[in-house]
């Protein structure tokens, strides 16, 4: 994975004295901007939250994640009705996690001299502001059912695209850390949701499993689905290239037989690739 980031673009020969601060000082603004408007209260929600690869690009891309997720959750409270009233404190709290996480993310571009992107004008059915395009995600601002199954996706993806993205700006290591706690937030919110949708009966796990229900979308939803869980039933890890652990090896029945634990798959998270993320994120934009 190339690890050539924005910042050192910046801070090319090209910059002069006047211009935007060389590299030493711009990981300095971003580290106190990470520490600044790392979330808060991460503790408080109830636990049941082409190829991009530079800096640059892995923040872009995380931020338009949280924006998504925070117009989702911001446009679901202002329907009467749509979550019930005993969730609304829930997602209210999620809401407010993913303004933050949104507002740390923004900040950092502006601390490394980058511009920030607007915000799109997200359409939660799929069909890009375009009526007479299909409807990929029916009813989901109207039916409670429907948005917790799209919440759950959402976060679910926001896990492994935070975990991929990790690793990406690993060289400057306050920022990475700020976005590793932003991970564990991430899994809460999806952890939560999750729980939310197994006590109205769906057939879920606290966690991805391959024992999850499937949540049936149109054929042109399919990269949500991809992005958010597609490979978290993958059983076989590896320990070094090409050298796979050996769960063969001390995982048999009397008769030394394999046994197959849906606990393989599940104990591990797979990271996304920001092209597979990407092709979901477009879903909505």
């Amino acid at each position: 994975m190339k690890l050539i980031s924005l910042l050192d673009r910046l801070a090319a020969p090209s910059v002069t004295a006047v211009g935007p601060a060389p590299r030493r000082a711009l990981l300095q603004q971003l580290g106190r901007a990470a520490v600044a408007a790392l979330p808060l209260g991460l503790g408080a929600l109830p636990a049941a939250a082409g190829t991009k690869d530079t800096s640059f690009d892995a923040v872009t891309q995380l931020l338009l994640l949280e924006r998504l997720q925070l117009t989702l959750y911001t446009q679901a409270l202002a329907v009467t009705g749509l979550i019930p009233a005993a969730q609304a404190a829930d997602f209210q709290r999620m809401l407010s996690h993913q303004t933050q996480h949104a507002a740390f993310l923004a900040q950092a571009l502006v601390s490394a001299g980058a511009a920030v992107p607007s915000v799109p004008a997200f359409d939660f059915s799929g069909q890009h502001n375009v009526a007479a395009n299909p409807v990929l995600f029916p009813n989901v601002l109207t039916n409670y059912d429907n948005f917790l199954a799209l919440a759950q996706q959402l976060e679910d993806l926001g896990v492994r695209m935070y975990k991929a993205q990790a690793f990406v700006i690993s060289d400057d290591s306050q920022l990475s850390k700020a976005v590793l706690r932003i991970h564990s937030v991430e899994a809460e919110h999806s952890a939560h949701v999750r729980g939310l949708r197994r006590g109205r009966g769906a057939v879920v796990s606290t966690w991805p499993s391959e024992e999850d229900a499937a949540i049936v979308r149109p054929a042109g939803a399919q990269a949500l689905t991809t992005a958010a869980t597609g490979g978290e039933e993958n059983a076989v890890q590896y320990r070094a290239a090409n050298v796979k652990i050996p769960f063969y090896n001390f995982l048999l029945s009397r008769d030394n037989t394999a046994i197959h634990d849906p606990s393989l798959a599940e104990a591990f998270d797979e990271p996304v690739t920001s092209f597979v993320a990407q092709a979901a994120l477009n879903l909505f934009v």
